[in-house]
């Protein structure tokens, strides 16, 4: 895996502001309609990799590919300081969740990148499950970067009765466990190279400019380190799971 030598500390807002500079770079140079729809396609690679990703991980364990496996094996947890407030609304016979507290609508809000920043939340999490199982049902109701006062999701065939939500706790602590996160450098690496990929695919150098632009502001930011660090992620197949996940 080329991955640098000693990774960044990287968090959940590093990869919201790497997505939100490059789209507001993206929208303001390309225009609204096509940039909007290359960003959107752009983001439903990046969640369905990672989402095939899960998938790999929950098959080479012999688990079936269900919507209670599909939140068991999520390559992410929350960096200190950066945790959601996540409610059950419904236990079952499906799933129903609201998130009135974000990072990444967080760290859009501050700077100003809550317009850009919807276009990855309006694909994302769809995208996330159908790279998983295209057979599984995840329904958005709402997203907070498009104006709704929290996000609000409905887990089909997941229910959060008392024993399925200790299987769910052991999952996420003991196993799969932490074995199934990727670090945020990782993640930041992804979607970087998605997005110049697909962004360069769809709307030629001018996009290209747009993405480079978007890093360049993020360098700005973060430094010349934290920027190459992500750089060394372009060459990596994230169709396939790491040696040694």
């Amino acid at each position: 895996m080329a991955e640098s030598d000693l990774l960044m500390d990287f968090t959940e807002t590093h990869h919201a502001l790497l997505f939100g500079w490059i789209a507001k770079a993206v929208i303001e140079q390309i225009g609204e309609a096509r940039g909007e729809a290359a960003l959107r396609k752009a983001v439903q690679q990046y969640g369905n990799e990672r989402g095939h990703r899960m998938a790999l991980r929950a098959s080479a364990n012999r688990e079936p590919l269900t919507m209670a496996n599909y939140l068991a094996y999520g390559e992410w947890r929350s960096t200190p300081g950066n945790a959601h407030d996540v409610q059950v609304i419904e236990k079952k016979p499906d799933a129903r969740v609201q998130m009135r507290k974000c990072p990444w609508y967080g760290a859009w809000k501050e700077n100003g990148l809550v317009p850009y920043g919807r276009l990855y939340c309006l694909e994302i999490d769809k995208a996330l499950v159908q790279g998983f199982n295209p057979g599984l049902r995840l329904d958005v109701n709402a997203t907070q970067p498009d104006g709704a006062d929290c996000c609000e999701f409905v887990y089909h065939g997941a229910t959060f009765s008392l024993p399925s939500y200790l299987l769910l706790a052991y999952k996420k602590a003991i196993y799969p466990g932490k074995s199934a996160v990727m670090p945020w450098e990782y993640h930041l690496g992804h979607l970087f190279a998605t997005l110049e990929k697909v962004l360069l695919a769809e709307l030629s150098e001018p996009g290209n400019k747009a993405v480079q632009a978007g890093l360049a502001e993020f360098t700005r930011w973060f430094g010349e380190p934290a920027a190459q660090a992500i750089l060394t992620y372009r060459s990596i197949d994230f169709n396939r799971l790491p040696a040694g996940s």
